[in-house]
């Protein structure tokens, strides 16, 4: 989610007016530090230094989530997202949203709620993107272990973003946790129609399939899964499933 919103956030609303010039180093920024976030740091702080406020800010938080150093990239989109709020920035949302996103990264999910709420709370998220945000608070509760606030969160996702195999994927793996079988079926039907090449959606297809006693059609997915990617992490995994089918059940 960080990256795939980044170089929308600061161009105008409307396509047809010209960007302005601290549109156009906003973008330039997030572009060096997505291509070197080193430099991406050492710049965005120049431009902070030289009045550039809540773009600054947000850009170096791009730089940070880049080298993966999540508490500074917290850090750097909280602030900007409080900078934009009090300018009345009119995508304040999206950098609640990216601080939310940067905390659950950084296994802060009571932090990451937070600032999702704030990012809900503006009212002017739409479609995808408030869909991404409730994808990040079920991700959030369920790391809290907030199970049916979870599955709540997923019902808004998929009627907000319906066509996003890793919600699919991610609600099915929740509904299994949660014992209920036939939804967990259901939504990992739904992830393989939107993404038939992932293997972790296999894997899952795979332990759905074995937790309800369909031992052969679990063998198929996890295979499935190897012969997508067999070096992937969810391929390796079906490949220790694989292995111990006779007398373990996977966690």
């Amino acid at each position: 989610m960080i990256i795939s919103l980044a170089l929308a956030l600061a161009a105008p609303a409307d396509l047809s007016v010209p960007m302005t010039m601290t549109e156009v180093r906003f973008n330039e920024c997030v572009d060096l530090a997505v291509d070197d976030p080193v430099s991406g740091v050492v710049e965005a702080n120049k431009w902070r230094i030289e009045g550039g406020g809540f773009l600054a800010r947000h850009c170096l938080g791009f730089a940070y989530a880049e080298q993966f150093n999540w508490t500074a990239a917290t850090t750097a989109f909280v602030e900007a997202a409080r900078e934009a709020e009090i300018a009345k920035y009119p995508r304040v949302a999206n950098f609640w949203a990216q601080a939310g996103n940067a905390a659950l990264a950084g296994d802060q999910p009571e932090k990451a709620l937070e600032y999702l709420n704030a990012a809900l709370v503006q009212g002017s998220l739409l479609g995808l993107e408030k869909g991404e945000v409730h994808l990040d608070r079920a991700r959030a509760h369920v790391a809290l272990n907030h199970y049916d606030a979870a599955k709540s969160e997923f019902a808004s996702v998929h009627e907000l973003a319906p066509q996003d195999p890793l919600a699919w994927l991610l609600s099915a793996t929740l509904a299994r946790r949660m014992g209920d079988l036939p939804l967990a079926k259901a939504d990992i039907a739904v992830a393989a129609k939107l993404a038939a090449r992932d293997p972790a959606i296999a894997l899952e297809a795979g332990n759905i399939a074995y937790d309800g006693g369909d031992t052969a059609e679990a063998k198929a997915n996890w295979e499935k899964a190897v012969e997508i990617d067999a070096e992937s992490r969810p391929a390796k995994a079906a490949k220790k499933y694989l292995a111990q089918l006779v007398t373990t059940a996977p966690e």
